[in-house]
């Protein structure tokens, strides 16, 4: 998997935000967590590995390929019950066979050439009886709808049209998935579609601010700092200057099942 994310200006950039209850929600409404042995691969400053923990499981393990990352993740972090691993989402050593209950996996696979070798480590680690794998990620179409006053991200294709065909070429179908996953030994395949809220502004300049900064989003470094402005005032002209904006994306999670 390339490591986009070791260089210390990133640090905290995935370690700041917090995971919202509709996400959760949706996770709990298709496994049980309590007295499970949970991984969170890809857990980058360790949002998701938190929220997780915080619904009983026996253990939580995050585990990411970029040591800056753990690190501040474990600096978020003071829940017992959670331990931080460096590994790859394409070779996870460390961890034993048929060791876990349920892979949690989200917005890793976009950054893969390709989905079987992941697939492959994560029915290895799952236990043969009962494991879950959840990939969360988004297909083009997901990407591609159109920007609205909750869907920020819609408008950066509107802007920048060459970013629509970025997207195409690294984000895999659905089809792409289930067929990775099946191929990988799940049984069964279930996807969902879920709008979830990525964060809440009190007004445009918060929102300005957080674009700015590029902060989460690693699609705004393929823009220089000219047309990121540009972007950023595009999107102000769009929206309310000094009302609430709770920003939303549409995600695909697809939950594997090993039995």
């Amino acid at each position: 998997m390339k490591n986009k994310f070791d260089q210390l200006e990133n640090q905290f950039t995935y370690a700041e935000r917090t995971a919202h209850q509709e996400w959760i929600e949706l996770i709990l409404s298709k496994v049980e967590l309590e007295g499970k042995r949970v991984a969170d691969i890809g857990c980058g400053g360790g949002i998701y590995t938190r929220m997780l923990a915080e619904f009983g499981p026996r253990s939580v393990l995050g585990v990411d390929s970029s040591k800056r990352m753990l690190e501040a993740a474990q600096e978020k972090t003071m829940i017992d019950t959670i331990e931080y691993v460096y590994a790859d989402g394409e070779n996870l050593a460390p961890l034993s066979d048929g060791s876990l209950d349920i892979v949690v996996e989200r917005a890793v696979i976009h950054h893969l050439s390709e989905l079987l070798p992941n697939m492959k480590e994560i029915s290895r680690v799952l236990s043969q009886e009962d494991g879950v794998a959840i990939i969360q990620d988004r297909t083009p179409e997901d990407c591609l709808i159109e920007g609205t006053s909750t869907h920020i991200r819609g408008y950066l294709f509107e802007c920048f049209p060459f970013l629509a065909e970025t997207e195409k070429t690294r984000r895999f179908s659905d089809e792409a998935v289930q067929k990775a996953m099946m191929k990988a030994g799940f049984k069964r395949v279930e996807k969902v579609e879920l709008w979830e809220t990525r964060s809440v502004y009190l007004n445009l300049n918060e929102l300005e601010e957080d674009l700015q900064s590029r902060r989460g989003r690693t699609i705004l470094h393929e823009l220089s700092d000219e047309q990121l402005t540009n972007f950023v005032n595009y999107v102000s002209s769009k929206l309310p200057q000094d009302q609430e904006i709770i920003e939303k994306d549409r995600w695909s999670i697809w939950f594997g099942f090993r039995n």
